[in-house]
């Protein structure tokens, strides 16, 4: 249920609850990676945290990172924030989904799952930090495809990738993805050092036209997306 009064609604949370990953991303915003000291919360600590967020109200939290997939207990704290009433949602690279893991987290009951990708082929393998992370992304979009859970893509814009946005939406038709989710280069952690890549005002103002004009496309086509 939502509130009808915006005084009376509360966060949605956010947890980077690892710093480990298996990619190397060019503008991760935390410096997480395969090698990086994680002093994440105990399983314990977590159970805790979830308890209190529940206690408080907060109805859903987004299980991030670094690779959320990489956290040994994630399976297990799933269930536990679902039994306490919150709506769980994952967000990941989506180069370790398996079609085992996919039919797991959809029959915990995850209400959504959001996948990273920056572009097509070596255009997202240059943002990863990893050959072959396109790859394996569309392989686990796939694989939740397959397990009939909800999803959609997680894009971050920048000069690397704002002008092939046309193929981007052609992926999208091509794979059949109704939801994507467009950011901008968030300059902290590794982004730091991107700030040459970052869009223009007047660039970042083409991007948005062009996603507009996309959309339309799509709507006028009479697709739900």
């Amino acid at each position: 249920m939502v509130p009808k009064k915006a005084s009376e609604r509360k966060p949605i949370v956010v947890w980077n609850i690892t710093s480990h990953c298996n990619l190397k991303c060019v503008h991760c915003y935390n410096d997480s990676g395969a090698d990086v000291k994680s002093n994440e919360a105990t399983h314990q600590e977590a159970r805790e945290v979830l308890d209190d967020l529940a206690e408080y109200g907060a109805p859903s939290v987004l299980f991030s990172g670094g690779e959320p997939l990489t956290r040994k207990d994630l399976f297990e704290l799933i269930p536990y924030a679902v039994d306490k009433g919150l709506r769980t949602v994952i967000s990941t690279n989506g180069t370790l989904i398996t079609a085992e893991k996919a039919r797991q987290i959809k029959k915990m009951g995850v209400s959504y799952v959001g996948i990273s990708l920056d572009g097509i082929g070596k255009v997202n393998d240059q943002f990863r930090g990893v050959e072959g992370a396109f790859e394996d992304a569309v392989a686990g979009i796939r694989k939740w495809m397959g397990a009939g859970a909800r999803f959609g893509l997680r894009l971050t814009l920048t000069k690397l990738n704002a002008e092939d946005i046309e193929g981007l939406f052609d992926f999208f038709g091509k794979e059949g993805i109704e939801r994507a989710c467009l950011y901008h280069l968030v300059p902290a952690g590794r982004g730091q050092n991107m700030f040459s890549d970052d869009l223009t005002h007047a660039q970042s103002r083409d991007a948005i036209e062009m996603i507009l004009a996309k959309t339309k496309e799509c709507k006028d086509a009479g697709k739900d997306t």
